[in-house]
């Protein structure tokens, strides 16, 4: 898949009409080495679960794409919310999760509705099993199931695990039948392309070491328009991609990204019926995975040299049509007419344009990804905020402290040099004395001021009025504010 912001001048799809370079060899695999060999793969270790998703992981563990199509297809990305609204997405029994493009309406605008969904997790090295029932097949589509780096393509690089164009339907399908006007020999993809894409000049090299035939060398984005270096997995007989994989249930695709070990991306396929699918792979509960049993596979991507060409990698799912692949292929493949016009104009031509997807899982040598989601601009702006009041509140806690130490200090001295401490002010003075300033404006008394009566002290007037009694006596004759109402010991 090609990723933003390069624009290629030419498709992917240049890798269906190459001369294989290298013939398809079945060797014998080996788990011993440690060289980046092209016949052997180096020594391998078991591998702990990092990620699984099923059912509604679909929804909470990616984001949903909603951008301009950066391959130019003829689609509209919509947001999680919109494709749930339009029943675009759904977890059905079995918690098997349905992705799929709309295949009701005449699209306007930007193209046909569809998903790209796209990890919130990133990962590295690794195993990466699918468990896929059924990939989106009709004239126009493209769909792929990807990893990237998640910023600065295509440096960081690109792997295209399963991808293809223009995969027919089965010929009994209501979706085949809509289909009106193909060739009459039509010539359908039925091989998967596994590829890279690096920003520097890389080469794989052509190795023995896999099922598959090697298609173009150069894996950087800026030769040969980006189609990439890859292989095309010829390695099963009824097809490794589209109609012929839809046939069989499915199956099981993995990848082994093993680049700082053996420096090489190798690609392994079991369709659903087959009798040799491995009991790690097979099982979706399965804590760890070990590929020494796995055999040959199905692609054989080395670059010894480039493994630093590819760093942490979000997934990505998507579906889109026509475009820089599936519209160079389109005409050679059997479809009718041109390609928009044709994903424009027939809605149910489109009603086998879905992923349907049982698991997805990540094996680590640490269990865990390479980097989680990141915050969101709203939870960071939550920390800050709690910071600056931690903060604040820290610088209060502290300001109160040396305050107190303080005032211990001066009665410490004052006991050491034999001063009187100044009385605390007692009765019911005391209860006007504390919620007063001794000097400038009180709530208590709007318009006056006020000193703190102490005991000892024989003021001749407070307020106006003339005090009557003395020590914890004293009342304040005809005073007029009562505090607390009729709880004041104040004569009125």
């Amino acid at each position: 898949m090609i990723a933003p912001p390069f624009t290629p001048s030419k498709a992917l799809s240049t890798l269906l009409l190459l001369t294989a370079l290298s013939s398809q060899v079945a060797a014998q695999a080996s788990t011993s080495t440690t060289s980046a060999s092209t016949s052997q793969t180096s020594s391998v270790q078991t591998l702990k679960l990092a990620k699984k998703y099923i059912g509604e992981d679909f929804y909470n563990g990616f984001d949903y794409f909603t951008a301009d199509d950066p391959t130019a297809g003829y689609v509209n990305y919509v947001s999680k919310s919109a494709a749930q609204k339009e029943g675009l997405v759904d977890v059905q029994a079995g918690n098997t999760f349905l992705m799929r493009a709309d295949s009701s309406n005449i699209p306007t605008g930007r193209g046909r509705d569809s998903i790209r969904i796209t990890s919130k997790d990133q990962f590295a090295d690794g195993v990466y099993i699918l468990d896929l029932n059924h990939m989106p097949v009709g004239c126009g589509t493209w769909p792929a199931f990807w990893t990237v780096t998640k910023n600065g393509w295509p440096a960081g690089g690109e792997i295209d695990i399963l991808e293809g164009a223009n995969g027919l339907p089965s010929s009994t399908s209501a979706a085949y039948n809509a289909t009106t006007g193909l060739s009459a020999n039509p010539n359908p993809q039925v091989a998967n392309v596994v590829a890279l894409h690096t920003s520097d000049t890389c080469t794989i090299t052509g190795g023995t070491y896999m099922n598959g035939q090697v298609g173009e060398t150069q894996c950087s984005a800026y030769v040969s328009g980006n189609t990439g270096c890859g292989i095309r997995m010829t390695g099963n007989a009824n097809g490794t991609y589209g109609g012929p994989f839809n046939a069989v249930g499915g199956g099981w695709y993995a990848m082994w990204r093993d680049l700082e070990n053996s420096g090489g991306v190798y690609v392994y396929y079991w369709p659903r019926d087959s009798a040799s699918v491995p009991d790690d792979v097979r099982n979706p509960n399965t804590a760890t995975t070990n590929v020494a049993e796995w055999g040959v596979p199905s692609a054989n991507l080395s670059v010894p040299t480039c493994k630093k060409d590819f760093g942490k990698h979000v997934i990505v799912f998507d579906l889109t049509f026509c475009g820089d692949y599936a519209g160079a292929t389109y005409t050679s493949t059997g479809c009718p007419g041109s390609c928009a016009s044709f994903v424009r104009g027939n809605p149910a031509a489109f009603s086998e344009a879905y992923w349907s997807l049982n698991s997805l899982r990540v094996y680590t040598a640490s269990g865990k990804p390479a980097a989680g989601a990141g915050l969101s601009g709203g939870a960071i702006a939550g920390i800050v905020v709690g910071c600056l009041a931690a903060i604040v509140l820290a610088g209060l806690v502290y300001w109160r402290y040396r305050t107190s130490k303080r005032n211990r200090r001066v009665s410490e001295e004052a006991v050491a040099n034999e001063e009187p401490i100044p009385p605390t002010a007692k009765g019911p003075y005391a209860f006007l004395a504390s919620r007063k300033p001794r000097l400038g404006p009180t709530t208590l008394a709007p318009g006056r001021t006020a000193k703190h009566f102490l005991e000892g002290e024989t003021p001749t007037q407070v307020y106006g009025r003339t005090p009557v009694g003395s020590g914890s006596d004293i009342k304040l004759a005809e005073a007029t504010y009562r505090p607390h109402g009729g709880n004041s010991s104040w004569i009125g």
